[in-house]
């Protein structure tokens, strides 16, 4: 038996898609049209594979309709004969590229996944390009030759310059699979709050929860009282995290000679554009200043520094770090907070120990190796059962911000949906090399200002802790 919910939700979803078809004919007709010429041969190519495809999704919802109506009379006549509750399986989450037709659903809104695909979920895009492009190496190469190709479109809103010194605006589909790409090779993006940008600056609404006395939670506290007895009126207390686009620069350097292998030079410039995503990205968010960029989690002023025993020697992890650290992680993180660390810290976690002193605390005496890492079944390192994931974005052993444990669900990132791409040949000349340099639009920063007091009014927690340099 068919499942209905699917089968209407596919309905849904090829019907917009249909539209989508039919609004970018009618952009490609409207230029030419406006520009009193003929279609040139891309425009001509798209229009015919835009007409073919129409064809093939009306005949798709056509055999769709049937299916539920056969679906439909089924689920009556089982319910005339088992009048009881009929159970469905959850519905597939739905690609966000605009060109599949996969029956499948799109992802529950609320649910954040960081892929570019949800992030910009229910937003019109526009395709500046309509298919001019087949992929993102044949579009810089239009750029390498020096950007005279007439497909091609300037930036003229990101950047300043005039010309081809402003860029050229990357197609959206190319810039999707590039973040999309770069977010399996992530840290903080895949679990952290991603917040789509329409403009320079975007404001988001949250809760201020740095105030936990008397149990109160973002202003609001649980009161008892008699029947009908009046109560004090109560008012949250919210705070406005003000996110910009800042400027991020991806810098490659690639071979006159790569650049006229185009099939290697499509795979080698998105391979090294994806990992410098990536590694950037991860850097900014844990350590950016948010002077010209993200406000990272360790020099953020609601990250806790848990202070290193009296007498700890450099290059040392002690279970009293690990365990304080955890004493000092808001208790509604404990589910969801995740250990990060640098290879360099390795090695002394996995033989951390229990240090003993002596009554005055100048003297260690003695101690015991600690069970608080682990590896599951899957090969996942854990510390006190939670993921400890390595990276070379935390510092090196002994330094602020080597071992780092985070509820990164706290922590937003804005990020526009436009980037731009330019060329520079002048710079390598001598050793017959072409530079390329996209620019996107990120922000980042934790949701909290502060760190917050605990119910007695003394003691204070927050979803972001680091150990002290050592």
């Amino acid at each position: 038996m068919y499942d209905i919910e699917e089968l209407r939700e596919t309905i849904t979803a090829l019907t917009a898609r249909l539209r989508f078809i039919s609004n970018n004919s009618k952009a490609i007709s409207g230029r030419a049209d406006a520009e009193k010429r003929d279609l040139n041969p891309a425009e001509a190519k798209m229009l015919d594979k835009y007409s073919a495809e129409f064809d093939e999704i009306e005949k798709e919802i056509k055999t769709v309709k049937a299916e539920l109506a056969d679906a439909e009379a089924q689920e009556r006549d089982t319910d005339r004969r088992q009048p009881e509750a009929r159970l469905t399986r959850p519905a597939p989450i739905a690609s966000a590229d605009p060109s599949a037709r996969s029956r499948s659903v799109p992802r529950p809104i609320g649910e954040r996944t960081g892929r570019f695909s949800d992030t910009f979920a229910g937003r019109e895009l526009a395709d500046h390009y309509a298919g001019r492009f087949e992929s993102f190496g044949e579009f810089a190469l239009a750029v390498a030759n020096g950007g005279h190709d007439s497909r091609l479109i300037q930036n003229a809103t990101m950047t300043t310059g005039e010309g081809a010194t402003a860029g050229f605006l990357v197609p959206v589909q190319f810039l999707g699979n590039i973040l999309d790409a770069s977010l399996s090779q992530e840290v903080i993006r895949p679990r952290a709050n991603v917040i789509p940008m329409t403009s320079k600056s975007s404001v988001a609404p949250a809760f201020d929860f740095s105030d936990g006395t008397s149990g109160k939670r973002a202003g609001l506290q649980l009161l008892w009282g008699s029947e009908a007895g009046l109560l004090p009126e109560q008012r949250g207390i919210v705070r406005e995290v003000q996110l910009k686009a800042h400027k991020a620069n991806i810098f490659c350097r690639v071979s006159a000679e790569l650049a006229a292998d185009a099939p290697l030079f499509d795979q080698q410039l998105g391979q090294a554009i994806v990992a410098a995503t990536a590694a950037g990205l991860d850097i900014a968010f844990l350590n950016g200043t948010g002077a010209g960029q993200p406000l990272g989690i360790i020099t953020a002023p609601n990250t806790i520094t848990v202070s290193k025993e009296g007498s700890q020697a450099a290059s040392t992890v002690l279970l009293q770090n690990v365990s304080k650290m955890m004493a000092r992680l808001s208790p509604s993180s404990f589910a969801r907070a995740t250990w990060l660390i640098h290879p360099t810290v390795v090695v002394p976690l996995f033989t951390m120990a229990v240090v003993v002193q002596n009554v005055a605390g100048t003297e260690n005496v003695g101690g015991s190796t600690a069970s608080a890492v682990t590896v599951d079944g899957s090969g996942q390192l854990r510390i006190f059962g939670r993921p400890c994931v390595v990276t070379d974005a935390c510092a090196p052993l002994s330094s602020l911000g080597d071992i780092v444990l985070c509820d990164l669900s706290k922590y937003l990132i804005g990020m526009r949906a436009e980037a731009v791409i330019k060329r520079d040949e002048s710079r390598y000349f001598d050793t017959d090399e072409i530079a390329f340099k996209m620019t996107l639009r990120v922000d980042g920063q934790p949701a909290d200002a502060t760190a917050t007091k605990l119910r007695d009014g003394t003691n204070t927690t927050s979803p972001f802790v680091v150990l002290q340099a050592r």
